[in-house]
């Protein structure tokens, strides 16, 4: 991977490494590169990915995310780098323990900075545009398997220009099946345990069926094999590869 990362990762310290297609009704429009590190001498792990995303105007945005979570999948430092054309973006949170808040920066190419100070939950998510840590928040508080599980998620809306700090939400998440189920990703059958993922504003007892988006998770590092959503968008992994097996 390329030298914008926090530090400079060991390749003895990888302990996956795999990739996404990205579709919108059947059409590919980006490619996500990932590799998960273990560093046993701090307790965490770190989730490098990279995507390419082919635009409706034809250009090409590119995605760097770096996402730091402690041995309880608390995120404490996360990277989110944007660059089209002559524009690019560097946005960084960072988790302050002594006042128990994220510290959150942006800055654009044209040398614009700004810094707030967010406070947080003591269990919480930070939202990225990369799939690999997109469902961490999964290991960071005991689920229930019976019922619905409130999650919350901090999401940023800044873009080119800085707009607004990034904001709580609440999603919910109820698992479709108490046991895994064997799913076919281009011909190869896989264990996946299936999640609905639903806005905060959902009223269950108006809706039998309420729009969600199903994610299919993997039992290796919170890493999902397949999201799907009604819109016709869906993220499918291409490899992964467990790389603690030849130990």
């Amino acid at each position: 991977m390329e030298p914008w990362t926090t530090k400079t990762y060991r390749k003895e310290d990888k302990i996956y490494r795999g990739a996404f297609a990205y579709f919108r009704n059947e059409s590919s429009y980006a490619e996500e590169l990932f590799d998960v590190y273990k560093d046993k001498r701090e307790q965490s792990y770190h989730y490098v990915s990279q995507a390419i995303v082919k635009v409706t105007t034809g250009e090409i945005l590119s995605l760097h995310v770096e996402y730091i979570v402690n041995k309880d999948y608390i995120p404490q430092a996360v990277v989110i780098e944007k660059i089209m054309g002559k524009e690019s973006t560097r946005e960084t949170y960072e988790y302050i323990s002594r006042k128990n808040n994220l510290l959150y920066k942006f800055i654009n190419s044209k040398g614009d900075e700004h810094s707030e100070e967010i406070s947080t939950a003591p269990k919480y998510h930070i939202a990225t545009p990369t799939a690999a840590s997109s469902m961490l928040f999964l290991r960071s508080k005991k689920f229930d398997a019976n019922g619905k599980n409130s999650f919350n998620i901090l999401m940023g809306f800044n873009q080119w220009e800085y707009k607004e700090a990034p904001k709580f939400k609440n999603i919910i998440l109820e698992r479709a099946s108490l046991t895994a189920e064997k799913i076919n990703i281009d011909g190869q059958n896989v264990q996946a345990t299936q999640y609905k993922m639903f806005d905060e504003t959902t009223d269950f007892k108006i809706a039998k069926d309420p729009q969600h988006i199903k994610i299919y998770l993997s039992q290796h590092g919170s890493i999902p094999y397949l999201v799907r959503s009604d819109d016709g968008t869906k993220i499918q992994i291409k490899y992964l590869n467990d790389l603690t097996e030849k130990e």
